[in-house]
């Protein structure tokens, strides 16, 4: 059952402001996310691994109301319901796809978004469902080279991987939103993110714990490692793609990116490729830059 509640926009609500929606299906944790209507085509966002749709508000709402927006809070992120184990890449793919269908979203022009973990399952997406995307934008998708790829698949398997292992270790809980903000900024990932950016995080990545104003993580930190553990494979989904597409890295981002580059180049002649200041959160770190690349990538593909 796929439900969406009748809401009228409040920009001065930020994110929140976004009209709810919640997809129900037996025996598969709720999937939860946020939509708005726009003039033009309607823009379906993915989230990183352990963020949500929330997190990206300071970027995505620069494109409002020009375009509409669709963010789907993967299983166990956001607002979604976590399940025991996750449910692997396939049938991510499959309960995304079956999202988009039930919020009609596929009976007019869509294009699809996403960072790192969701870069790489909307390219996958666009590949195995030709003709979902009008175009997509891949910000510094997890694309690893395929040695690497399968060394960390392996180590996933035996339990090396090390990012898995630092998911694990990393602290829960904190005393409350304004502690978890003071302790996550300027450390680690968060690292240059504008204040707005690390706000969005803690407003919308945590979770109350019912002890008074303690905060948790919503990704539970078995989830996240889980699914460092199991990198989604992405070249024969550059093969097969088939609408213009843009990868954008961070000049300061994971290393394999030079070598991603090269090799998509050369499978996917129809994709475009741009270099921003930054980490692998560039958006974070500067929205407005992001966004102008983004839009000005749609605007020349007619979107």
């Amino acid at each position: 059952m796929n439900t969406t509640m009748n809401m009228t926009f409040d920009a001065n609500a930020g994110y929140l402001g976004l009209t709810p929606t919640e997809d129900l299906r037996p025996g598969q944790p709720a999937w939860r996310g946020r939509r708005r209507s726009g003039s033009g085509p309607t823009l379906h966002f993915l989230h990183g691994n352990g963020f949500c749709g929330g997190v990206y508000w300071p970027f995505l709402r620069r494109f409002l109301p020009q375009y509409g927006l669709f963010c789907s809070d993967i299983e166990g992120h956001g607002a979604s319901e976590a399940p025991p184990r996750f449910s692997g890449v396939p049938a991510v793919l499959e309960r995304a796809r079956a999202v988009i269908a039930a919020q009609g979203l596929d009976q007019a022009p869509l294009i699809g978004i996403g960072h790192s973990f969701g870069g790489a399952l909307t390219l996958r997406l666009a590949a195995e469902y030709p003709g979902l995307f009008r175009a997509v934008v891949l910000l510094d998708p997890i694309v690893m080279p395929a040695p690497m790829w399968a060394a960390v698949h392996l180590g996933g398997m035996v339990g090396r991987h090390p990012m898995a292992k630092a998911a694990r270790r990393r602290r829960n809980t904190w005393d409350s939103r304004e502690a978890a903000f003071a302790r996550l900024k300027g450390r680690g990932i968060y690292a240059g993110w504008t204040d707005e950016a690390l706000q969005s995080f803690v407003d919308h990545a945590l979770s109350d714990t019912g002890k008074g104003s303690e905060v948790q993580l919503a990704c539970p930190r078995e989830l996240e490692a889980e699914i460092f553990e199991q990198p989604v494979w992405p070249w024969g989904a550059f093969r097969r793609l088939q609408c213009p597409a843009l990868f954008v890295s961070g000049t300061g981002s994971y290393g394999f990116f030079p070598w991603a580059r090269r090799v998509a180049q050369r499978v996917s002649p129809r994709t475009e490729f741009l270099e921003l200041p930054g980490g692998h959160c560039f958006m974070q770190e500067d929205p407005a830059n992001c966004h102008a690349a983004v839009a000005d990538f749609l605007r020349r593909q007619g979107l």
